[in-house]
Order: structure tokens, then sequence, then C-alpha cells
């Protein structure tokens, strides 16, 4: 057995469960196991479960050697304040509300560990720019790696910390001589760090090798066979369906006596026609059967994305939206923020405004929304500021109101956006004080996203956000037709959203950059390709190679659809599957 052996658990709370495993999994010595899942899915939960805070409902979780566990920071207003305490029990969770924040760690009285001091103290000036919600949080963590423990559990280690402080804790994870499993929606920590990813989605708890890439892969495949698999099933009970209609029908037919025949005529056919009504009933009735053995497969959710129409929002017709003019702000006479900062922002450009905490990055998107001395807007700029506070939502109206006044969108739409970003039903009409942190978020996005805005200033967006609602925020902001500045310690977000990025060094220096490799979803390829003397033997022989997987794929989906002769052979399909996925994928398909 391992470090940490789970048999058949089942997590719930009240009558909603959270999460079930069916079967046996073991965490090995070095393993490096992130939990991922939706706000609210249960993650603190099935971590407290893990570390023996708390019991599973069903099954059993057997631990061996020590443990040491970072618990959310105390005034972090994530899931362990809003989702958190939907996760809680009323009686059997060890601790309320208010000491889930506060405790920021429960350790084991192991000596020292080598690693500890991968994890390094701040000095009295960091932790002055830092502020105290880095502080506590580096603090805790510096704890927890100091205790030697054989298996460490994190609940969002990254709250509160800059890019620097998440290398920093990645560096220290990945050195760890113990197991490490902790809850995070930081990709990149994800990739670099996990050997293995749990996923809570649905009442289920799924288990995947690899780090977060190869789940994304791995899950992708999943739902590509299961859109096949439901695509099959209705298929065939469409089939049964029509055929078991036009066998009642024919049945119903030979009960009543033809117009154009006497009663004598139909005398003489009697036997005959109850025979034919009997097969056709033997018919139905197994037409019947066949339909209730039909294995139902449920129809895969579909992962839409927010729309903008481009034609609706107003641009900025100037050559450029913004210009920073020796733009300064300083702390004090000699400590400065960022001094003589000039640069020329263009309509359409995605600016990621990056460093360390106290680097000034709220004190210059402050600046330039109110226009302060050496910002230059063009006459045509309208800007919209997403503060972090989310002070720009009414929290006396519901969602819809906050959004439908200053959409530029009609009603249908805006319902449609919010939809597609969990505001589905009713819940347009939840009072925003109501909000989790991460459902303020989405709202106050969605009431910028569609107003009356052609660039937006966004601090820290990503902030309450969940690992799938942080790709959709990418998603949206790549697809958004103006102007976005954006702060974020969010590196995936920053190299995937951000065409330029401001960088401030501290000390009042600053660098401004082009992003070399922003990955605008295969736009910048297919230009490429299609420029000289080769683009139309590249654009033949991209098609061709387009054909050709899908025919693979759709023989491959086949061949997984049918009874494999052995389990090498489906391993081998599982993963020839996999690979085309990943290759339609490259494609853009």
């Amino acid at each position: 057995m391992g470090k940490l052996e789970l048999r058949h658990i089942e997590i719930a709370v009240q009558d909603r469960l959270l999460g079930k495993l069916d079967g046996v999994w073991e965490l090995g010595d070095r393993d490096r196991v992130g939990i991922i899942g939706v706000n609210g899915a249960g993650k603190s939960t099935l971590l407290a479960v893990l570390a023996g805070r708390v019991e599973p409902d069903k099954g059993t979780v057997t631990r061996s050697g020590s443990v040491a566990e970072l618990r959310q920071a105390a005034g972090y207003r994530g899931e362990a304040a809003a989702d958190e305490q939907a996760e809680q029990r009323p009686s059997d969770v060890l601790s309320d509300e208010h000491e889930l924040q506060e405790e920021a760690i429960l350790r084991s009285r192991h000596s020292e560990g080598e690693s500890a001091s991968r994890w390094q103290a701040l000095d009295a000036e960091e932790a002055e720019a830092f502020g105290s919600g880095g502080e506590k949080t580096r603090t805790a963590i510096a704890e927890l790696f100091a205790s030697g423990a054989e298996i460490l559990f994190a609940d969002e280690p990254t709250s509160h910390l800059d890019a620097a402080g998440i290398r920093q804790l990645e560096e220290a994870f990945a050195a760890y001589p113990g197991a490490v499993i902790f809850v995070s929606h930081d990709r990149e920590l994800l990739d670099l760090v996990c050997t293995s990813i749990i996923e809570l989605e649905d009442g289920k708890i799924l288990i995947f090798k690899g780090n977060y890439s190869a789940y994304k892969r791995e899950k992708e495949a999943m739902r590509a066979r299961e859109a096949f698999e439901y695509e099959q099933y209705a298929k065939e009970k469409s089939r049964l369906l029509d055929s078991l209609a036009k066998v009642r029908q024919s049945a119903k037919s030979i009960s009543h006596k033809p117009k154009r025949m006497s009663y004598k005529e139909a005398n003489l056919g009697l036997e005959g026609m109850r025979s034919s009504q009997a097969k056709l009933n033997r018919t139905a009735e197994a037409l019947e059967s066949r339909l209730e053995r039909l294995e139902v497969k449920q129809k895969p959710a579909e992962l839409q994305m927010p729309l903008f129409d481009a034609q609706v929002h107003e641009p900025c017709r100037s050559k450029h939206v913004l210009r920073l003019e020796r733009l300064e702000a300083g702390l004090s006479d000699d400590r400065w923020l960022f001094r003589e900062l000039s640069v020329q922002m263009k309509p359409g450009m995605r600016v990621a405004l990056v460093g360390g905490n106290g680097a000034g990055k709220t004190t210059l998107l402050r600046s330039i929304y109110e226009q302060a001395q050496g910002v230059v807007a063009a006459p045509s700029c309208r800007m919209g500021y997403f503060r972090q506070d989310l002070s720009l939502l009414d929290e006396s109206k519901s969602v819809l109101h906050n959004v439908l006044a200053s959409a530029v969108y009609p009603d249908a739409h805006v319902r449609t956006v919010l939809a597609r970003t969990l505001f589905k039903g009713e819940d347009v009409f939840k009072q925003v004080a109501l909000l989790s942190g991460g459902e303020r978020v989405k709202a106050a996005l969605a009431k910028l996203l569609l107003g009356q805005h052609n660039t937006l200033l966004l601090d820290e967006p990503s902030n309450y956000l969940d690992i799938y609602a942080r790709e959709q925020l990418e998603e949206t902001l790549r697809a958004y037709p103006g102007t976005i500045i954006f702060a974020s310690h969010d590196r995936r977000l920053v190299s995937r959203a951000a065409t330029h990025t401001l960088q401030l060094l501290g000390d009042g220096e600053w660098r401004f950059s082009e992003n070399e490799a922003v990955d605008d979803g295969g736009a910048a390829a297919d230009k490429s390709a299609a420029a000289g003397t080769g683009a139309a033997q590249a654009s033949v022989e991209r098609e061709e190679l387009r054909l050709k997987l899908e025919r693979e794929f759709a023989e491959t989906l086949a061949l997984l659809s049918l009874p494999q002769r052995s389990a090498e052979d489906k391993a081998a399909l599982e993963l020839k599957f996999s690979e085309l996925v990943a290759q339609r994928r490259d494609l853009r398909l």
C-alpha cells in the first residue's frame, strides 16, 4: 500500500453527492497530485477527507506516515468563504467557517526538513510591499515545508502570491522528499508539478495520470467519445422507435376490416389475419425489449463560449487608443513604482500588466482610468474598469439588472451569455449581494464585456475563478473586439491571451514588449502559410491531412465502440484515439 489509499469512497453534504470513487487509488511516495473542479464542487471537502479531518460517508481512507496541511489563508474570499459554506456538513466538520479561514495550517511534529530552505521568509521591506495576505500565505507555506511530513496537503497555496512566489512554490513542491496533494486553479503550476490530476465533476471523483495538459488531452478524448456514443445511441433509439411505430400501425390496420371487403370475406381470412397480427405483436414486443435494454447515453454538455459581435461594439478609430507619456507614480520621494513610463497602445492590443505584489499594477490601471497627468486617451476611447473590489456592481440589484443597465446587446443575447457563464434560468435574478466571489466576478465581467466600452482595464480578473472559468476567461478575452489592459499573476492567462506585456520591475523601472508566441488559435500560422509562393501548396497539404485525420478519427471511434478481443487492443486504440484528438486540435478543425 502507498502513503495514502482510497477505497470506494463517497463524500456528500446532506443529500448532495460531492464525489464518488469507484475502485481503489493509491498515492505514491513522491506523487504530486492536483485537485481541480468548479467552485463549490467540493475540492476543499475532499482535501479534508484525504488529510483525515473529515471521514468519508462511505468507503475507507487509509494513511501511513505523518501529514501536514495548509488550509486556505485568512481573509481569502475564495471557496473557503463563499463556496465552502455550501460544502460543509452542519455537524461533523471539525471546524466552522471562521476557523477554516483563520487556521492557516495543521502540521505534524516532525523536525525541520531540508526543503524548508527552498521557501524563503520575507525580510521587512518585502513584507511591507507584499501585503498582509501574501505575508501570511508565505509564512504558512514555509511552516508547511518545515514540517517534514511524509504527505503535504495544501488548499489554494498560490492565494495572494505573485509570480515570483508561485515559481518558488513550484520549486519547493518539486524538491520535497514526500508526497504532495493540493487544490489549485493555477494551470501552469498543475502542468509543471503534477504527476496526477483528481477532478471532481458531477458527483464523480475522476483520476487522470500525468499533468494538467495530459488531463486536458484525455478529457477531450473522453468528450469526443461520449459525443460519438450519444450520437450512436440517439440514432439507434430513433430507428427502434420508428420501427415500433410502423409495426404497431400495421397491427392496428390488420384488426380492422378493409373498406372494400365484405364481412363474409373478412371472416374467411380471419385465421390468417390473427396469425399475421400475432407475428406483428411479437415483433413489437421484441422491439420494446430492445429499447428497454438499450444502454442510455447522456448528451454531453456543450462547452460554449460567450460571443461578441464586433459590429455592435463601436471601435476606437484613432491610431492609438491610449498614450502614456512619461507617466510616474511613487510611494515616497525616493521610492518609485514607475517613472518616465511612455507606451503607445493601438486598437486591438491585449496588454498584460505584470509585476510582483506591490509593484504598482493597480495604481497604473487607476491612473489610466482617471486619465492622470501623462495619460492621453483617444476621443473615441470608452474605458470600462474592473476593480478587485467589484464595486461596479449594484449589490441591491439582480445579476440581469446589473448587466442590462449598460449592455449594448438585446436582452435575449445577454440572457444567452449569462447562461453560458452559469447564470441559468432563475439564477439571473439572484441579488448580487447573495453571490459567491466567483459569481460576482463573472457578473462584473459580463457587465463590462457586453457594455458600451471598447477599452477594458481589468485588475486581476481571474481572482476567485475556478480552473474552467479561467479557461473561459482566456477565450473570452481573445475574442473581445476591443482593447484590453489586464493585471494578472495567472501565467497561463498572460501567455495565451496577451499580445503585449508591460512589466513593472521595481524601483521605477519598467519594460514593454510584444509577446512573440501568443497562442492565437492558429491564426498566425494560417496567415504565414497563406503568404508567399507556397500558399496554394500549403493549403492543399493541410486539407489532405485534415481529410486523412477525419477518416482515421471516424474509424478509430467505430472500433472503440465495439467489444475488444483483448486489453492490449483496447489500450492501443485508446492511445491512437488520444493522438488523433491532439492532431485535430493542432489543426484547429
